[in-house]
């Protein structure tokens, strides 16, 4: 897309329901923590095709985000859980700074990107979280941090709701 998009749908949705109760939308159950790592390997190459195919950049409705820019957003979500769960790591009940993924998304210019650089990204991120989730061991799973609501989110709960994320968002662009 080469002329700056509208913003899209801003997502009200309290996505946290997920870590428990898993998504209907996208058939994401909860998992065992101790796999996410394994499993955010496994949709390195599923991104990388989906930002192979022609089209990559088109919004497939007004309001609705390209693969593009959902892998953009994917992306930026493995870099900032990572960076949560490593904070956590270092100190019980660290804060979390809010995340808006549409304010990133305009600001980043995610329509612009590269498709392959997007890709390279995305392998690049998640091989560092993967670094940070395999050093979780045992209770560490239940450290917390919390978010600006001040509610606590465990490194469980964490490493649930990016995977969903990661998942879910390739479900929405049909990869």
């Amino acid at each position: 897309m080469s002329a700056t998009p509208p913003p899209a749908d801003h997502d009200t949705r309290d996505w946290t329901f997920v870590v428990d109760d898993g998504c209907d939308e996208c058939g994401y159950v909860p998992h065992d923590p101790a796999t996410t790592s394994a499993r955010l390997l496994a949709v390195v190459p599923r991104w990388a095709a989906a930002l192979q195919r022609p089209g990559v950049g088109e919004r497939p409705a007004p309001g609705v985000w390209s693969p593009l820019e959902y892998a953009c957003h994917a992306r930026d979500l493995v870099r900032v859980l990572g960076e949560r769960v490593g904070a956590v790591l270092a100190l019980e009940g660290a804060p979390f700074a809010s995340y808006d993924g549409e304010a990133e998304a305009v600001r980043q210019e995610f329509w612009a990107s590269d498709p392959q650089v997007v890709a390279r990204q995305i392998a690049e991120e998640t091989e560092r979280t993967v670094a940070v989730l395999d050093r979780v061991r045992g209770e560490a799973w239940e450290r917390a941090g919390t978010r600006g609501d001040g509610a606590p989110f465990t490194i469980a709960g964490l490493s649930r709701y990016l995977l969903h994320d990661v998942e879910h968002h390739l479900h929405d662009v049909g990869a």
